[in-house]
């Protein structure tokens, strides 16, 4: 992500009316219902405030926002996908109006008070993780069955018996 609207730890003064980010590269987009791309705007009781799907057009992500946000912190959780299958994905601090910070009781600020250094877990990637585990585990899986079958071939081929001497055949010609 090269920027985003509103930025990384900005503070306010009015609610936004969408959240705008803009990516170095293209963004996969899978079809016209489901662009691929996720876009969560919570505050610190958990409400999301997107109203509206997620738009992908290009190298931009928008999303429009519920009217009336009140004064708080607020945190832009988003996940995309590259233009050549990635997961990307992060969260994005901003506040409106005096509002302190939302920061995740599990997660340390930081030593200079910087939002943007202040260590938040990405629960998007978590989610992305069990899809790479899975095909994973498929892969090795259908390895593993191919292996076996191969081994069951050549445990189960049939044998050849070699000629005896007493029949006076030789063993190319049976």
């Amino acid at each position: 992500m090269v920027a985003s609207t509103p930025g990384d730890g900005e503070q306010l003064a009015a609610a936004p009316t969408s959240v705008s980010m803009t990516f170095s590269g293209e963004l996969l987009v899978l079809d016209e219902s489901a662009s691929g791309a996720v876009v969560l705007v919570v505050d610190e009781s958990g409400d999301d405030w997107v109203d509206g799907p997620v738009t992908v057009a290009g190298s931009t992500v928008t999303v429009a926002l519920q009217p009336d946000m009140p004064v708080a912190g607020y945190q832009v959780r988003w996940q995309v996908v590259s233009e050549d299958g990635h997961p990307i994905s992060g969260v994005i601090p901003f506040t409106i109006g005096d509002a302190e910070p939302f920061v995740l009781s599990a997660a340390a600020p930081a030593e200079s008070g910087d939002a943007s250094e202040t260590a938040t877990p990405d629960q998007l990637a978590d989610e992305t993780g069990g899809v790479v585990r899975t095909l994973l585990v498929a892969g090795g899986g259908a390895a593993l069955a191919a292996a076996v079958f191969i081994l069951y071939r050549f445990l189960r081929r049939p044998r050849t018996a070699a000629a005896s001497p007493e029949s006076g055949a030789a063993a190319d010609d049976l």
